[in-house]
């Protein structure tokens, strides 16, 4: 498991799995609160998918902030993603 180095947000834990699936993405967790994977080369409204683990409501202010966050970073990411992930078809 490899933290997501291209950005940091104070209490979002973001992290990529060194086996994945396509496409590429990362998780972000919110303590004990949810769990989505961030399927950052889409667009910012296809983005998010929850995925399994806490399944509470994300507050529109996360939302907006891991969308704004990971479309800005997309080149970044991507690149971390072929580094981290050795993802599985």
């Amino acid at each position: 498991m490899g933290k997501v180095a291209s950005f940091n947000i104070e209490g979002i834990y973001c992290w990529f799995w060194s086996q994945d699936y396509l496409p590429p993405h990362f998780h972000a967790k919110k303590r004990g609160e949810w769990h989505y994977k961030v399927l950052f080369l889409k667009s910012k409204g296809a983005m998010l998918e929850r995925a399994k683990g806490p399944q509470g409501r994300m507050s529109a202010r996360d939302r907006r902030l891991l969308q704004k966050i990971a479309a800005l970073h997309r080149v970044e990411l991507l690149q971390e993603w072929e580094q981290k992930v050795k993802y599985v078809n």
